[in-house]
């Protein structure tokens, strides 16, 4: 498709088919571009909603190739149209839980670049809960202290008024500086040593997610696989994120298998799967994991290959690398990410989300 146009036309999902085979792979995770195109991203980003039709919003209802600059003359700017699907107003505090098919697919790395870019695009605080300790973790990846501790969240009476680690009153800061301080994105951990395991007592997640409710509109959630199970139960939006490589639809195929015995069918239907680190090299992994996800989810979106963000990081090294930072995102990632920001708070803005609590 030239530069400068946008193709959109009507699709009816398929029914989903099995999972391919794939290739056994040297690894989990996305694999860079070939030699010789070092960074070159894939020639669109692409989005597609399946799932049932009486879970669709209108303005989704066509498959869309997003061209970064604009889709021509006369026509407003794609990322715009996303920028403002991510500002919608929700009705109440929501829960986004971020879910890694298989190791190396991206799901911290994720949930970090969504996270901030919510706060950019909002102006609102959202809180991330790193709950996936180590050397990858969200916290240490990010480069960041935490805000809070869960045992400081669940013991405090979660004052809708007060900035997490600031004696200042929100509405103060605002009277002085007509800026509001929520505009900032607080970790929120098991103890403040980001590698510590959880405490007994603090897997809570009903009673947690209800206090961070007071304090945060959007909150990220980053499991690791000993929480998973539990997480769910508060999630009102699941993100999938799968690899851009030769085991993304066997994983895929895997991750929905497991939902759908475990209680989580519904939530699964209306998961948004990401593929993560798409280049031109890795087309036909692509195309193979989205065979399996349409028709098994409400959106996919295509995260493209990001030099700033693959290979150095301490996720991958296990070592301190430069802060993951949405600024740090080449323009291709960054549209992305913001049609991803656009995907999940239009679906969360649409309608109330029934939600299965663990108690």
């Amino acid at each position: 498709m030239p530069a400068g146009s946008a193709a959109a036309v009507p699709i009816t999902p398929p029914a989903p088919p099995g999972p391919a085979k794939p290739a056994t792979p040297a690894s989990g995770a996305p694999q860079p571009p070939a030699p010789g195109q070092p960074g070159r991203p894939a020639p669109s980003i692409e989005r597609a909603l399946s799932g049932p039709a009486a879970d669709r919003i209108d303005s989704w209802q066509r498959r869309v190739r997003v061209v970064p600059g604009g889709q021509g003359p006369g026509k407003r700017d794609q990322e715009t149209l996303d920028q403002d699907r991510a500002r919608l107003p929700l009705a109440g505090p929501r829960r986004i839980v971020f879910l890694g098919c298989t190791s190396g697919a991206g799901q911290t790395m994720t949930a970090l670049m969504t996270g901030q870019l919510l706060v950019a695009l909002r102006g609102d605080p959202v809180a991330a809960l790193d709950l996936n300790p180590g050397h990858g973790s969200l916290t240490r990846q990010a480069q960041a202290s935490p805000a809070l501790t869960i045992a400081a969240l669940l013991a405090s009476t979660g004052s809708a008024d007060v900035v997490p680690g600031s004696p200042v009153s929100a509405s103060a800061v605002l009277a002085d500086t007509g800026h509001s301080p929520w505009a900032r994105f607080d970790i929120i951990t098991s103890d403040a040593d980001p590698a510590a395991p959880a405490a007994p007592g603090e897997r809570d997640y009903a009673r947690l997610a209800e206090r961070a409710g007071r304090l945060y509109p959007l909150m990220v959630i980053d499991p690791g696989a000993a929480e998973v199970a539990r997480v769910l139960g508060v999630a009102d939006q699941l993100v999938l994120v799968a690899p851009a490589s030769a085991d993304a639809s066997r994983s895929l195929a895997m991750t929905q298998e497991w939902l759908g015995n475990n209680g989580h069918r519904e939530l699964a239907a209306r998961a948004v799967t990401i593929v993560n680190g798409v280049s031109r090299a890795s087309l036909s992994d692509v195309e193979q994991a989205e065979a399996v996800a349409r028709g098994r989810c409400r959106a996919i979106v295509r995260i493209p290959w990001d030099d700033g963000l693959a290979g150095g990081g301490p996720e991958a090294t296990g070592s301190a690398g430069p802060a993951a930072r949405v600024s740090s995102l080449g323009p291709q990632a960054r549209h992305a990410y913001t049609a991803l920001a656009g995907v999940l708070v239009a679906g969360l803005a649409a309608a109330p989300v029934p939600r299965k609590v663990l108690h």
